[in-house]
């Protein structure tokens, strides 16, 4: 298995994320996770455009299916190779921010492009709230009663500041 996909296999794990990306969902959850995940100070080098469910990397769905190639042949990375301790406990540190919180009634994917949608707008793009918040109503209306949840979770960790 090559290096960079032994990176991006170790790295979801260490977000406690599965690499299964099997439906739409499924590889929306991957994106955003990955996406989100770099944000903690682990950046893989996957960028980032703005895109129909949000914040969409073009290099990082090449290396996915790529990944899901290798895996589905029986090719695992070695055990020896792993993340260095800090860059796992970066990843383990944002583990909190993928749970959908009792009051949002949202899935899991959607909760994921939820809040990689709002960091994107503002800190991407640069819009201010108020634009933000009106592209995500043109764009996303099932995600906007829940902006608020998904602005106070990502201040909680400090990838809003």
């Amino acid at each position: 298995m090559d290096g960079r996909l032994i990176v991006l296999k170790r790295f979801v794990e260490a977000l406690g994320e599965p690499a299964d990306i099997s439906s739409i969902d499924s590889r929306k959850r991957f994106q955003k996770a990955v996406y989100l995940g770099q944000l903690a100070g682990v950046d893989l080098g996957y960028r980032y455009s703005w895109y129909v469910r949000g914040p969409y990397s073009t290099a990082l769905t090449k290396d996915y299916y790529a990944l899901a190639s290798a895996l589905a042949a029986g090719d695992q990375p070695p055990e020896d190779k792993k993340l260095k301790p800090a860059l796992q406990e970066k990843l383990a540190a944002l583990r909190g921010l993928f749970t959908v919180p009792p009051d949002v009634g949202l899935d899991e994917p959607a909760w994921y492009e939820l809040l990689a949608s709002w960091h994107y707008l503002l800190k991407v793009s640069g819009l201010a709230p108020q634009k933000a918040q009106e592209t995500m109503s043109s764009t996303k209306p099932h995600l906007v009663s829940y902006i608020s949840k998904a602005d106070q979770e990502l201040r909680q960790r400090r990838l809003l500041d």
